[in-house]
């Protein structure tokens, strides 16, 4: 195998950065034009229970304009990236995860890559090596295998770090484990329901995942 190092493989949004009302905030200013559903503040709540599938069927969003709306609110984020932060106590424990030198950490994101960057560059955080972007809102099942075949890396030997069902489901069909974090779009019972691999409630749990 090309690399030897245990591969941690992160999703960004909700992940990474505390994005979430961002995304809503986003998602709300642009259903007029797109003719979906908005959300209150109290359904944004109900919906962090949802599968994707699920999610999409609440708001009306016709399945044919996912990628159109995605495009223009990756686009409309890039000018409030620099407002997003981390959730709190993460980049501490990455650091600690990175300068063990047991691991090699990449992103994999349904964001638009010079928005990641711009974020990583604002919080300093310079750990990782590669950041990859897909245009797949509903399944980064593919973008998984590619990477894997790519990197040359065996996918029992790979972490994907994500806070979503879409997450858990894309790591389960690549043959990765699957680790689910909490504190973003989707909530614990959401994600144990999907059944990861490892389910985390903060960061310092990552830890016990990846041991320095």
């Amino acid at each position: 195998m090309k690399n030897k190092k245990t591969t941690i493989l992160f999703d960004f949004d909700g992940t990474l950065a505390e994005t979430m009302m961002l995304i809503y905030r986003v998602f709300n200013q642009l259903s007029g034009t797109y003719k979906y559903k908005p959300l209150s503040e109290e359904e944004i709540e109900v919906v962090r229970h949802f599968t994707i599938y699920e999610f999409i069927d609440y708001v009306k969003l016709a399945p044919w304009k996912i990628p159109v709306v995605a495009i223009h609110a990756r686009k409309l984020m890039h000018s409030e990236i620099h407002t997003i932060q981390p959730p709190e106590g993460l980049v501490e424990v990455l650091t600690k995860i990175h300068e063990s030198g047991r691991y090699k950490m990449d992103i994999l994101t349904s964001n638009r890559r010079k928005n990641v960057l711009s974020f990583l560059n604002e919080h300093k955080m310079g750990w990782f090596d590669q950041v990859h972007a897909t245009r797949s809102i509903l399944s980064k099942k593919l973008r998984l295998k590619k990477y894997i075949k790519s990197e040359k890396i065996d996918p029992k030997n790979l972490y994907y770090v994500g806070d979503t069902s879409v997450d858990i489901e894309s790591t389960r069909f690549s043959g990765a484990k699957s680790v689910a974090v909490s504190w973003g779009l989707n909530t614990y019972a959401a994600l144990e329901r999907a059944h990861p691999d490892y389910l985390v409630k903060n960061p310092s749990e990552l830890l016990q995942v990846f041991p320095i």
